[in-house]
């Protein structure tokens, strides 16, 4: 079909007219169609349907049909054909000749039609698939060798999408790709916390929410937020609560970066519970179990709150000097009963504050973990911390020296590379190829102030490798260290993994070597 209606067949006497006006060559010569000159001196122009007393009926060519006056008609001239008429005898001249359809089209462009250009150029596509000016006309593009529409490409791309999906082993649900065992665990019902899939009642267990009349609510908010008014009266300045599915962040820095520091920390427990499995009371989740990060601009607010905190806790009379010691650090953790973070800001950046903050949570979770309450030794802890920091946030400020300030006494080892994250894998791989990296064994035997960067870094990647390695012998490595709260933790290495300290030494170093590869 072409413009408002059906194009109109036409009768012996108008085929004879459009015969004439073809072998006259009017290829693309103005036309003129019936017209109506009106009294004003305006032309209608279209085919002339009516010519009464009363009135004169002309069926427009571009603006549908018009009832005149015969009053306000001046002449009315019906010797040259429609241009419709014409337009639809040069088509069927044309036929399926691509080469008279263009000509017809370059006529219709010429006389206005617009609607129609495009119909012609579909016809000229169904005789010509790979005519490139038909196809741009129409906004076609080539795609994989095919000419393709806006809305076949569309879907040639969804299809792709598809196709690279499944490629995956995904599979789609509710408009998303996700896992087979995504999928089944959301057909049951199940929501996501982590790495983990529980039930809805788990889930909000885990936030500390209870239903009440139907809603699930945050029990112990009001709780959480009295304990944060004390906390900001001992540090003296206004602390803001944030609660996150696992920590209260209690916070004088600015909004973007608390939110920062909750995303990293909630993610840093992902990865601990990805490691770990926690089963049952491994690492309880109930209110009181709730993890408390205090984040405060300047030392000065630190410092108080460390002194408060202190004193509230009775640290004071297990570790004379606990809180003047904590404050000639950037941050401290505590266990028990109130586990706790307290993080001050100025002059560091913010990546610090966020490294500082998931490192020493991942210290307390650590300590907790199987709530015995026994603490790893320092390398185990420290390097499990790191690896937190690694997996969560993609780098590490953290620097948890003791008196040393960044050195090892002895060791001669110097900050640069080994403060630098992005570096800890070529500072390993040449002090391993030097033969300078610290054995494992006398680490095991080091207190923290007697870690310096080198033993650090070190620690890191002895556990990213035992997790890599095999997290379940690296899980039962950390249980039973936990459980023979007595017994000599390279003991429980060799329980768990078949390993000393020595010959996991030299697995680490041949892997290091090797360029850290998937083990």
């Amino acid at each position: 079909m072409l413009g408002r209606g059906p194009l109109r067949s036409c009768g012996p006497g108008l085929l004879l007219a459009l015969s004439a006006l073809a072998a006259l060559g009017g290829g693309s010569r103005p036309a003129v169609a019936h017209t109506v000159t009106l009294a004003d001196g305006s032309v209608l122009e279209g085919r002339v349907l009516e010519q009464g007393e009363a009135e004169v009926v002309i069926e427009t060519t571009f603006d549908g049909e018009k009832r005149v006056p015969r009053a306000q008609v001046k002449a009315v001239d019906v010797r040259t054909p429609p241009r419709r008429d014409q337009l639809t005898f040069r088509l069927e001249q044309a036929g399926v000749d691509p080469a008279l359809l263009w000509e017809a089209h370059a006529w219709a462009k010429a006389q206005g039609f617009k609607p129609e250009l495009q119909e012609i150029v579909e016809r000229i596509v169904r005789q010509k698939p790979d005519d490139a000016r038909a196809r741009k006309l129409l906004g076609h593009e080539k795609v994989d060798g095919r000419w393709m529409s806006p809305a076949d490409k569309a879907q040639h791309e969804l299809d792709k999408q598809a196709a690279a999906q499944r490629a995956k082993g995904l599979v789609e649900h509710e408009g998303r790709w996700v896992t087979p065992q995504e999928k089944a665990a959301r057909e049951k019902g199940l929501l996501q916390d982590g790495d983990d899939w529980v039930t809805e009642e788990e889930y909000h267990q885990r936030r500390g929410e209870q239903k009440v009349d139907g809603r699930w609510v945050r029990v112990g908010e009001a709780e959480g937020k009295a304990w944060g008014l004390l906390a900001s009266q001992g540090a003296r300045v206004p602390l803001a609560p944030l609660w996150t599915p696992h920590f209260d962040l209690l916070h004088e820095v600015p909004a973007p970066l608390a939110t920062q520091t909750a995303e990293g920390l909630e993610k840093a427990y992902g990865v601990l519970r990805r490691v770990f499995a926690p089963q049952g009371d491994d690492l309880p989740e109930t209110l009181a179990e709730r993890l408390r990060v205090v984040l405060v601009l300047k030392a000065p607010a630190y410092a108080r709150f460390a002194e408060w905190f202190g004193a509230r806790n009775k640290i004071e009379a297990q570790q004379p000097g606990w809180s003047k010691a904590v404050q000639r650090q950037p941050a401290f953790w505590w266990v028990d009963p109130e586990p706790s973070v307290g993080v001050y800001q100025f002059p560091n950046i913010d990546k610090t504050v966020v490294s500082n903050a998931v490192h020493n949570a991942a210290l307390v979770l650590l300590t907790r973990y199987k709530m015995n309450f026994r603490f790893p030794s320092p390398w185990l802890r420290e390097g499990f911390a790191y690896l937190l920091e690694m997996e969560a946030l993609g780098y590490s400020l953290t620097f948890t020296l003791g008196r040393g300030g960044g050195t090892n006494p002895g060791g001669g080892d110097t900050a640069p590379p080994w403060a630098d994250s992005a570096k800890w894998k070529v500072a390993l791989k040449a002090a391993v190829a030097a033969g300078t990296d610290p054995p494992l064994k006398r680490m095991g035997t080091l207190p923290t102030d007697g870690l310096g960067y080198p033993e650090l870094v070190k620690a890191w990647s002895v556990v990213d490798y035992l997790v890599l390695w095999d997290k379940a012998r690296f899980k039962a490595f950390v249980d039973a260290s936990k459980a023979g709260r007595d017994l000599p933790e390279e003991d429980a290495l060799v329980a768990a993994t078949g390993l000393n300290y020595r010959q996991l030494d030299e697995k680490w170093r041949t892997w290091v070597a090797a360029g850290f590869p998937p083990p």
